[in-house]
């Protein structure tokens, strides 16, 4: 596997090219729509990179705010199923510390999601909380104790104790929760790349979620960086692709 490092070059000249047709008038929608699902890979590289190798937290957040950004366009104009992915993109948000994105974010939808919530979304949940949505919350919450009732949704009881606890402002409830999953982490983290000798989601976006919503969590891990969990937003944020502007 590459080094962050060398990834960054790479992704660098992903950009690039992806950029160069994505403007090009002959290009076609579907490598269009392709190339700039692909920008949200090398934005995540570039944050990691700049906040792991640059020790540039500013520079780190403002990359996942263009994550975040891209997930709003390609989920408004293509329909896309990001929602159904898991917590990683919706915790990049967060993570960004851009209030109106993170508000516009807990809103965002597809055709299919009802269906998606009704067998179980850990993204709605996440929602819920910062629309302060309590009455789907409580349907959510039920819905993760029936899964978890089940042999093979054992694996989500970190979750559920995580939800109770955010709803009775249980700090101590949510720490605990927290390094659960941090005990889960390769296995809940094994499809997330180079991303996952840095981070640890979901533990890291649900850390996030509670110091946003005033719980301030406090949990000693390297996989946890203790830096971005303030929030600090940046003063601007730049939207650095002409078709998010």
């Amino acid at each position: 596997m590459l080094s962050l490092k060398e990834l960054y070059v790479e992704m660098l000249k992903n950009e690039h090219e992806a950029l160069t047709r994505i403007y090009l008038p002959e290009t076609d929608g579907i490598q269009s729509e392709s190339d700039k699902r692909m920008l949200w890979y090398y934005n995540e590289i570039f944050a990691l990179h700049s906040l792991f190798v640059e020790n540039n937290i500013e520079k780190c957040k403002q990359y996942f705010y263009i994550c975040g950004r891209l997930d709003e366009y390609l989920i408004t104009n293509y329909n896309s199923r990001i929602l159904d992915y898991g917590v990683n993109h919706f915790s990049y948000a967060l993570l960004c510390d851009e209030n109106s994105l993170i508000k516009s974010y807990a809103k965002l939808t597809h055709p299919w999601y009802a269906h998606t919530i009704k067998s179980g979304s850990l993204v709605h949940a996440m929602q819920c909380f910062i629309n302060e949505d309590w009455q789907a919350l409580e349907k959510d919450i039920a819905t993760y104790e029936r899964i978890t009732s089940a042999q093979k949704g054992k694996i989500n009881i970190p979750d559920l104790m995580y939800f109770k606890g955010m709803l009775q402002k249980d700090k101590l409830m949510i720490e605990e929760a927290l390094l659960l999953l941090l005990k889960d982490h390769k296995k809940r983290n094994k499809h997330a790349g180079i991303a996952q000798t840095y981070i640890s989601i979901p533990a890291l976006g649900y850390a996030k979620l509670a110091w946003l919503k005033g719980i301030e969590v406090q949990v000693d891990h390297p996989l946890i960086p203790k830096e971005l969990l303030p929030y600090r937003p940046l003063e601007k944020y730049e939207d650095k692709y002409d078709f998010l502007k």
